[in-house]
């Protein structure tokens, strides 16, 4: 017969070194693998000492975390042509509501008292602004959607929000400057 080729290696291969490993060797082996995997199993399911990453919270811009609406209109003083407007104030995270005006310009308006109103998460805040009238005859007689300009800051940024209050607004204030600029009161200047 011929000579018999083989083309795999001369070197004893994995499980012939393990076979050819003492009894004793190999259990040692075994053993230091099986406790290698249970103190990793352990250590894996207990708790750690460090405190899991909290979840960043990434502060929205003022005008999307906060909702201004119209409440009342109340304390008109025909004699000075004054009168308050309260707003309510929600939002989500910390805002001040800085400035209170609008578009007309025989109307002027500020915060009541003069000072920035912080609202917080959870508890409505009401917002009060006194508002003069300056000339009724740059007034109209009838307002109509007129809107409010509210400068808000929170974390994030400072921003300027435009927005209709709607018609309970637009009635009520209709109302105050027929109240205030009756048709005698049209021609002559404000006081005060």
């Amino acid at each position: 017969m011929g000579d018999i080729l083989s083309s795999g290696p001369d070197r004893p291969r994995l499980f012939e070194r393990w076979e050819a490993l003492p009894r004793r060797a190999r259990l040692l082996i075994v053993a230091l693998v099986c406790c290698g995997l249970l103190g990793w199993a352990v250590v894996s399911v207990l708790p750690t000492d460090r405190p899991a990453p909290a979840a960043r919270h990434k502060v929205p811009y003022p005008v999307h975390s906060t909702r201004i609406t119209f409440v009342r209109v109340t304390d008109v003083d025909v004699a000075r042509r004054s009168f308050r407007i309260e707003l309510r104030a929600v939002t989500r995270d910390p805002v001040l509501v800085r400035r209170v005006t609008q578009e007309y310009r025989a109307l002027t308006m500020e915060l009541s008292p003069a000072q920035p109103v912080t609202v917080r998460p959870g508890k409505a805040e009401r917002v009060w602004v006194t508002a003069r009238v300056t000339s009724c005859r740059l007034l109209p007689v009838r307002a109509r959607l007129p809107f409010l300009d509210v400068t808000l800051r929170n974390a994030r940024a400072s921003q300027d929000l435009s927005f209709i209050p709607g018609d309970r607004y637009a009635r009520a204030l209709t109302r105050v400057f027929r109240t205030v600029c009756r048709p005698a009161a049209r021609s002559r200047p404000a006081t005060g």
